[in-house]
């Protein structure tokens, strides 16, 4: 009787309560489901752009292997994520996946490149410099790094427009509707089924089916990322304190332009380091 009585009492109490946040409640979940859309978008994007190119590449045929999502240590304790491994008699090819769309400018020695949608600009970093990096964890991880047969492909969606007006001469920059026939460009045997079957198993070995092993894996990547960021910008920022720029080395020397002092990089033009006098 008594615990009836409770929550009888607790229903009264409480139903007032819930009746005056409802109204709130509906009100707020959605722009609750907005921001986190906002924020999770990147990701989204990402992983539909990767289902997108698995889909493309199973299309290959028997000769093809195709890995997919890989954390390939980094030989410095981390991983380097890799979004595909296609291997091959013909070749290796890693490709790195860009789900974005509007005109994307850049050249192969540019820092960052350029994505503009309408009035709006965003940057992103060489994603043929971020593709270099894979590649070279790759071969370290399979014990081939004086293999000259892996080809690096950067691959945009096709909601995307090149506007990169140089030719590339370390990677192949198309959208996702090229890439079969880009890949089967290559049609020369260059690795032995003996080479190629060592490979495939050192590959295999980085497949990790376990949902939450690779969520753990995920975040650990993710954690060291933002880890040796703070360490390159503290580095940054003693190199500066010396007056050494910490993009080439050079010397910083103090200038005074049309907004004030600033130190600028003694390397100009060939480094455009600039860094407003605080």
């Amino acid at each position: 009787m008594k615990k009836v009585f409770i929550t009888v009492l607790a229903i009264i109490i409480l139903l007032p309560i819930l009746l005056f946040l409802t109204p709130m409640l509906m009100y707020l979940l959605p722009i609750a489901g907005i921001i986190l859309l906002k924020v999770k978008a990147p990701v989204i994007k990402g992983a539909i752009g990767e289902r997108r190119v698995n889909s493309i590449l199973t299309s290959l045929g028997e000769d093809y292997n195709i890995y997919n999502d890989l954390y390939v240590p980094n030989g410095q304790g981390g991983t380097t994520q890799v979004d595909h491994v296609v291997t091959s008699p013909y070749g290796i090819f890693v490709i790195e996946t860009k789900n974005y769309q509007g005109w994307i400018f850049g050249k192969e020695n540019q820092r960052y490149w350029t994505q503009t949608i309408y009035q709006r600009k965003e940057k992103l970093f060489n994603p043929i410099w971020q593709n270099y990096g894979h590649i070279q964890a790759l071969k370290s991880c399979i014990g081939k790094e004086d293999l000259e047969f892996i080809y690096s492909i950067i691959a945009f969606s096709q909601k995307a427009t090149l506007k990169c007006k140089d030719d590339f001469t370390s990677a192949r920059v198309i959208t996702f509707g090229q890439l079969t026939k880009v890949i089967k460009e290559w049609n020369v045997q260059r690795i032995t089924y003996s080479e190629l079957k060592d490979i495939n198993q050192v590959l295999e070995g980085l497949i990790i089916t376990d949902k939450k092993e690779k969520n753990e894996l995920k975040k650990k990547h993710i954690k060291d990322i933002r880890n040796n960021r703070k360490d390159r910008d503290q580095k940054g920022k003693e190199r500066i304190h010396q007056n050494v720029c910490p993009k080439c080395s050079g010397e910083l020397t103090r200038r005074r332009g049309k907004y004030g002092s600033f130190y600028g990089c003694s390397r100009f033009p060939k480094c455009r380091y600039t860094k407003q006098v605080s």
